[in-house]
């Protein structure tokens, strides 16, 4: 069952997260190079900080002068989701302590979509060497983005100037898509009651809280039989 599950199926399943990070990523480049950031600062931040989200925050917040440690409250509160995507996964994965480990690095949302699609088609516990070869092209692919991005951050900013606000809507695309694909019936009454609850936040005025929220159905215990 899981000899088709190597590295290389691992690659192959990031490829269309790849696609979606590099032009991400590569804006998000080319914002830190306004910031004096270097090539190498670039590419080593986003290798230490592997998130989209708190990367433009960090970006947004240095460039308005918003304190470290009121920037780094925010980034923990919005990594907080992590903590239930690893209590979902928690019974899919067949993997090492290293590989465990390798993979909870490079988890992302998009990489948790693809973790899910790959376990609803297969029914059985995702190996290492899959898992590690999924989350390591995702790193992969947006450190080098990153690294272009602020190799050419000026020549973007003056030639492109509306390029960030298009981008933005790149990745909840692709992260829509991902988890549609594993529209099956066993789990389309958590996908609606995840919207629904995500939805409710932004209309009570707690957006923050709508991925917390929209990711508490994926705890309900899967009931199918197989």
């Amino acid at each position: 069952m899981t000899a088709d599950l190597g590295v290389r199926a691992g690659v192959q399943a990031a490829l269309p997260i790849a696609a979606a990070y590099l032009p991400v990523a590569f804006a998000l480049g080319a914002a830190s190079s306004q910031l004096g950031f270097s090539v190498f600062g670039s590419a080593l931040w986003s290798a230490i900080m592997f998130s989209g989200a708190n990367q433009a925050l960090l970006l947004s917040g240095l460039a308005s002068g918003v304190p470290l440690v009121i920037l780094a409250l925010l980034a923990i509160a919005a990594s907080l989701r992590h903590i239930l995507y690893g209590a979902v996964l928690a019974g899919r994965l067949n993997a090492s302590p290293a590989g465990r480990a390798t993979y909870g690095y490079g988890l992302t949302d998009e990489v948790f979509a693809t973790t899910l699609t790959a376990y609803e088609a297969r029914g059985h516990a995702l190996p290492s060497r899959w898992l590690v070869g999924l989350a390591i092209s995702a790193l992969g692919t947006w450190i080098i983005g990153t690294a272009l991005g602020n190799a050419v951050g000026d020549v973007l900013q003056s030639h492109a100037p509306g390029i960030s606000g298009a981008l933005d809507f790149a990745l909840p695309a692709l992260f829509v898509g991902l988890v549609w694909s594993t529209a099956r019936r066993s789990i389309l009454g958590r996908m609606l009651l995840a919207g629904v609850l995500s939805a409710l936040m932004v209309l009570l005025g707690r957006p923050e809280l709508a991925i917390l929220a929209g990711a508490l159905p994926a705890l309900i215990p899967d009931r199918r039989t197989e």
